[in-house]
């Protein structure tokens, strides 16, 4: 029996305390321009925790999807931000560019590792059935999963590294997988096509926690929408569902839809 239940969008679950996360993240060695690494102390992460500090500033933020731990905090500014500073070039935080998209691919089928991984998360048969295009980047050592205009990707690593995804090109509506006038949001795009698998249902991936505006834009498109998220994550569906016209429907799963069977995921969703 898959665990899953409806969670009320209404509810507000209270983040940790906003202080304590101040104090905490005094605690930590970090230089100015710098970038720290850690678990996340109030949801237990495992490197999911980062903080950043730029012109005297901390920036922290949790990356794990049922955590809504982050902030800023200006205190003080240090003698390394001030002489960065007057020195011109206190450093700026700016949105890195796109990486294109790699240029040398095969057929995923050209790599067992890859055909392996697939099959694990239950991808390949939305790749048989060319609901999404797939290929594998020797140089890179990655399988892509391409958007259906091609104008971007993400690419898993096939060995153990710190980035297991990279983002290429423009993936702003995220990456549809299916055919179904049911959208199904979720976070990774093999979730997205494990989902597909399922009869009148449409795999959204959102690639992050957050719904663009360009995605929302995408969703008048489909008669009902749903959000799967960790089974922890009702803060995170509060928060992702806030300023929504549609009509979404939330549902938390213990297991990544990827690991599910169609019949499962039928039960999550259902």
């Amino acid at each position: 029996m898959i665990s899953s239940q409806p969670v009320d969008p209404v509810a507000i679950v209270m983040m940790a305390n906003y202080r304590e996360q101040i104090e905490w993240v005094k605690t930590l060695s970090i230089k100015e321009g710098g970038r720290v690494t850690t678990d996340c102390p109030f949801c237990g992460g495992k490197n999911k925790f980062s903080l950043d500090k730029y012109d005297g500033k901390l920036v922290w933020n949790c990356y794990r999807a049922s955590c809504n731990v982050k902030g800023m905090y200006s205190g003080k500014r240090s003698i390394d931000a001030v002489k960065a500073r007057m020195a011109g070039s206190a450093i700026q935080r700016h949105k890195p560019a796109p990486k294109s998209i790699p240029s040398i691919t095969t057929h995923v089928s050209n790599s067992d590792t890859a055909m392996e991984y697939l099959k694990k998360v239950n991808s390949l048969d939305a790749y048989h059935r060319g609901d999404i295009k797939i290929r594998y980047a020797p140089k890179e050592n990655r399988v892509l999963f391409y958007n259906a205009e091609q104008t971007g990707a993400v690419g898993r690593s096939m060995k153990p590294v710190r980035d297991k995804w990279w983002s290429y090109g423009d993936l702003a509506q995220g990456i549809h997988v299916g055919s179904g006038d049911h959208a199904i949001l979720v976070e990774d795009v093999a979730s997205a096509c494990a989902v597909s698998n399922v009869d009148g249902l449409t795999g959204v991936a959102l690639l992050g926690t957050n719904i663009t505006y360009a995605i929302k834009k995408t969703l008048s498109n489909y008669k009902k929408i749903t959000l799967v998220l960790d089974n922890d994550a009702s803060t995170k569906a509060v928060s992702l569902l806030r300023g929504f016209r549609f009509d979404i429907r939330v549902r938390l799963t213990v297991t990544d839809l990827k690991y599910l069977s169609s019949s499962e995921i039928s039960e999550v969703v259902y």
